[in-house]
C-alpha cells in the first residue's frame, strides 16, 4: 500500500570512493568534560584553541592529513606520499610531538597558576573507506573502515589502560616494517594483551606507550601553527591546513 506521507530524502552516494592503506590516529583531550565544568568558557576555549594548533603544527610537519576537529578531540590520517611512503612512522613521531607539546604547554599552564592539561592517542593501521557526501562536501572526504573504529576506541580506552598512547597490532607492524626494528619509538612501547573493542567481533592486541614523563623535553612550546591556517581548515580547505594522503 502507497502510504500518503512524503518520502524523506535520501542521501547521496558518496562521490569517488575510493580505498587506500593509511595509519590513523585520534587525539583527544583527557577530562574535558570536568575542565568545562570547572572552567571560565573563555578559558576552556583557549585550551581547544591551543590544542588545535599543537596538533595541526604536529601534522603538517610529519605530513598527515587532518581529517575532523570534534571539540577537544581530532581525527587525523598518514597515507604514503610521494617522497615520505613510512606513514606509520610519521604517525608515531607525530604522537610524540604532540605529547611533548601538550605536556609543555601543561607546564606553562601550572607556572601560570591553571591546572595540569594532558592529551590521550589511539593509533591503527589497515584499509579505509573515503568518499565525499554531496552533503557534506565542505566538510572534506567521509572516512569509514576499521581502522578508524579502531583507533577511536583505543584512545578512548587509554585511561583504563595507563598510557597516554595505545596502539593496535597492525600499526606496530607497520611500522617494524617500514624501518625494520630500527624505529626508536617502538623501544617505548610494551605489549598490552589482546583487547576487546566495542563494536568489534574479534579482539584487538595492543601496545602501550611506556614512556616515562622524565624522558619527554619539557620545552617551552614552539612556534604553533598561525591561526590562518587552522581558519582554512574549519573552512574545509583541507589542503590548505595539512598535506593529502
Amino acid at each position: 500500500m502507497n502510504s500518503p506521507e512524503p518520502r524523506p530524502a535520501v542521501a547521496p552516494c558518496a562521490e569517488t570512493l575510493r580505498h587506500c592503506h593509511v595509519a590513523v590516529m585520534f587525539a583527544d583531550l583527557d577530562h574535558f568534560t570536568r575542565i568545562c565544568l570547572d572552567d571560565p568558557p573563555d578559558v576552556v576555549f583557549g585550551l581547544v584553541r591551543d590544542f588545535q594548533r599543537v596538533v595541526a603544527a604536529a601534522v603538517l610537519e610529519f605530513g598527515g592529513n587532518l581529517n575532523a576537529f570534534q571539540g577537544d578531540g581530532v581525527l587525523v590520517t598518514f597515507g604514503a606520499l610521494p617522497a615520505r611512503p613510512d606513514c606509520a612512522t610519521r604517525a608515531l613521531r607525530c604522537a610524540e610531538a604532540i605529547l611533548e607539546q601538550m605536556q609543555a604547554l601543561s607546564l606553562a599552564r601550572r607556572n601560570a597558576g591553571g591546572r595540569s592539561i594532558s592529551v590521550s592517542i589511539g593509533l591503527q593501521y589497515g584499509v579505509i573507506w573515503t568518499g565525499t557526501i554531496d552533503s557534506s562536501r565542505r566538510f572534506g572526504p567521509t572516512l569509514i573502515g576499521d581502522p578508524v573504529n579502531v583507533a577511536n576506541r583505543l584512545e578512548q580506552r587509554a585511561h583504563t589502560l595507563g598510557a597516554k598512547v595505545v596502539a593496535g597490532e597492525d600499526f606496530i607492524q607497520r611500522a617494524r616494517r617500514e624501518s625494520g626494528l630500527d624505529v626508536p619509538e617502538l623501544a617505548h612501547f610494551v605489549s598490552a594483551g589482546s583487547l576487546f573493542v566495542h563494536g568489534r567481533h574479534t579482539p584487538v592486541d595492543v601496545w602501550i606507550l611506556r614512556k616515562q614523563s622524565s624522558e619527554v623535553r619539557f620545552e617551552l612550546p614552539r612556534p604553533l601553527i598561525a591561526p590562518a591556517a587552522v581558519a582554512a581548515f574549519a573552512d574545509g580547505s583541507r589542503e590548505k591546513a595539512a598535506a593529502r594522503y
